[in-house]
């Protein structure tokens, strides 16, 4: 049942950060007031992020008079990790099964991940599927501590996702047909489906700071600058001629901004088909657009020329009333911003669809000793208790004691078997838990290699550029000294003679036959695919920079790590400080001899770890 009760929320984007009031009306909630600060920082000073955040925090809680208060926060949508688990419907605890496969889906250590996860509707029979969202433990520690610096008690922490989903539902209760969400954002754009009772999600890179390093690369400018111009002269060219009565620079600059938007609408259609192949999900028929992205003129036109549906801006406080404090002026540019911290009041009052809860390790802390009180204030009572009774009644109690003793020993040796009876269950459990692993890892590499090429043909399908060969990597580990030849074991790479100029430690030059066997793992494990491909190039250009962009692009953008469903991980700090180490372009002297690479191709090659390494069936002697 709904709790409606006064609620701060705050939720820390990428770009901005945001903070409301929400006090109990008849039927909801009122924004009783709302502060917002927009902190744009060059990608060069993204160090001090943390510091900006601090004081924005400090400057709304002192404007909003709310210091000493509870606050549910929100955090962005990049910074977690959401994934959409199967898991089989048997009798079986769902926090059990869930905490093994949080192990193989997440690519950290679990003592260094604080996660939650939510139970949603099945799409079949005899099967359950959760929503797993995590954080890194430090990220989120690091970000609470800005909050109790400022004044703030932290109560729960909620990702955007979620907490808009809540505040959609709350505010179009009516909405039964399929429909998408797109939060444009500044570092992504959250893609959620909101679908007769099911939920899918996926995130991509194409948002507002997509746009503005596009202004930025075509004028020249610096990202600040290229921000300031989109935001005062920025609108979206829609084509056949929309751009004919502008100045010359305004009809660049809409142009520019067109063909930035048009990867945003491709990421969108390419996440609708995943979504209906994948998930058997219905067709959008609408779409609700929000976030700072959404204020882009002609968004709404451009959008549903590119997605044959009607759009329209989402509301978020649709169903919430204003406070009489509220300026509408300022309501009106920042509304479609508002719809995290409004799903965050929604997510407290316990009226939301999800309730995620990332709870920071000094909270956790706090709600253990909270616990904890009431058993040590009922133990203290008893023992004075018995104390005064012992001092009253002395000799009868010794008496009374050696009666009970007596009658109380059948008891603690029942106690005693049962306790070896549970001890046994619980052996039995973890047997069954570790048969159900295996069984797991062995039903998924029925179609790894299939879903890993089938990946890499819907996501880097091109006339520019194709590739050429495929192979898995065994035990590969990009935190060993980078792609060192004896660190690539038992694998088969490029048949090529190493070349004088290549990187000496990349994993691009052959592995040598002597791999030494004892430092292999006893259960190997593909843990990366090699690609070699080729791209086109104009004659005689020895650079074709232009080229290698693009597919360097490809790398960065269509397999981002980011999205819900990328089977490969580039997070490593030794794979992205790095990029020559995995990917790579063959120069004029490796491109003599034996390859015979015509003038108008170039090759590449690359290195792609997975996410989720790849069991390898090991036989026993008999199969040897």
């Amino acid at each position: 049942m709904a709790e409606y009760k006064t609620t701060v929320a705050l939720e820390i984007g990428a770009q901005s950060v945001t903070m409301g009031v929400f006090t109990p009306a008849k039927r909801g909630f009122t924004l009783s007031r709302y502060a917002r600060r927009e902190i744009l920082l060059d990608p060069v000073e993204e160090g001090m992020r943390m510091d900006y955040v601090s004081n924005a925090i400090a400057e709304m809680v002192k404007e909003l008079k709310v210091k000493g208060s509870d606050v549910h926060n929100v955090v962005s949508g990049q910074q977690v990790f959401m994934r959409f688990i199967k898991l089989p419907d048997v009798d079986m605890s769902l926090a059990d099964m869930v905490e093994g496969e949080a192990q193989q889906h997440i690519p950290f250590p679990m003592e260094d991940i604080i996660y939650d996860y939510q139970e949603l509707s099945s799409r079949a029979e005899g099967e359950r599927e959760v929503l797993l969202v995590a954080i890194k433990k430090d990220v989120l520690d690091n970000l609470n501590g800005q909050v109790e610096e400022s004044g703030l008690k932290t109560r729960a922490v909620d990702c955007s996702i979620t907490s808009l989903y809540n505040a959609f539902r709350v505010n179009y209760p009516e909405e039964n047909e399929p429909v998408m969400l797109l939060d444009i954002g500044a570092k992504t754009t959250d893609i959620i489906f909101a679908d007769a009772g099911h939920f899918f999600t996926r995130s991509v890179t194409a948002a507002g700071a997509f746009v503005t390093n596009a202004i930025s690369r075509e004028f020249k400018m610096s990202f600040r600058e290229a921000e300031a111009l989109k935001i005062a002269d920025g609108v979206i060219s829609l084509g056949n001629g929309h751009t004919d009565g502008m100045a010359e620079q305004e009809a660049a600059l809409a142009t520019t901004i067109r063909n930035a938007m048009q990867r945003l609408s491709s990421e969108v259609l390419r996440t609708i088909n995943h979504y209906r192949a994948q998930y058997k999900g219905n067709a959008p028929v609408r779409a609700y657009i929000c976030g700072g992205g959404a204020r882009m003129p002609f968004i709404t036109e451009f959008l549903e020329s590119a997605l044959n549906i009607p759009v329209e801006f989402m509301n978020p406080l649709n169903a919430f009333g204003v406070g009489k404090k509220v300026s509408q002026e300022a309501l009106a540019m920042d509304s479609l911003c508002l719809g995290p911290v409004a799903g965050a009041a929604v997510t407290g009052a316990k009226a939301g669809e999800f309730s995620v809860d990332l709870v920071p390790t000094s909270v956790g802390r706090e709600r253990a000793e909270l616990k904890m009180i009431p058993k040590v204030v009922a133990a203290g009572v008893i023992a004075l208790a018995g104390a005064g009774f012992y001092a009253y009644t002395a000799d009868a109690a010794a008496t009374a004691a050696e009666q009970n003793l007596a009658k109380a020993r059948p008891a603690y040796e029942a106690a005693q078997e049962l306790e070896s009876r549970i001890e046994n269950v619980h052996s039995k459990y973890q047997r069954t838990m570790r048969e159900l692993n295996a069984l797991s890892e062995v039903y998924a590499m029925r179609t790894a290699y299939v879903d890993v090429l089938k990946q890499l043909v819907e996501k880097a399908t091109s006339t520019k550029y194709w590739f050429t060969e495929f192979s898995p990597l065994i035990n590969y580990n990009v935190d060993n000294t980078l792609l060192e030849g004896n660190d690539v074991k038992g694998t088969r790479l490029i048949d090529l003679n190493r070349s004088a100029n290549a990187t000496p430690n990349s994993a691009l030059n052959q592995a040598p036959e002597s791999v030494e066997t004892n430092r292999r793992d006893d259960a190997p494990k593909v843990t990366a695919i090699y690609v070699t491909g080729f791209t086109t190039k104009k004659p005689g250009d020895t650079k074709s920079t232009a080229q290698q962009e693009v597919v360097r692009d490809m790398v960065r953008t269509n397999f981002d790590e980011r999205s819900a469903d990328s089977l490969f991980d580039y997070s490593s700090q030794k794979v992205t400080a790095n990029g020559n180490h995995y990917f790579r372009f063959l120069d004029a002297k490796e491109s003599k001899g034996k390859l015979q690479i015509p003038d108008y191709v170039e090759k590449f090659m690359m290195v792609m770890p997975l996410k989720n390494p790849i069991s390898i069936p090991q036989l026993g002697k008999e199969g040897k």
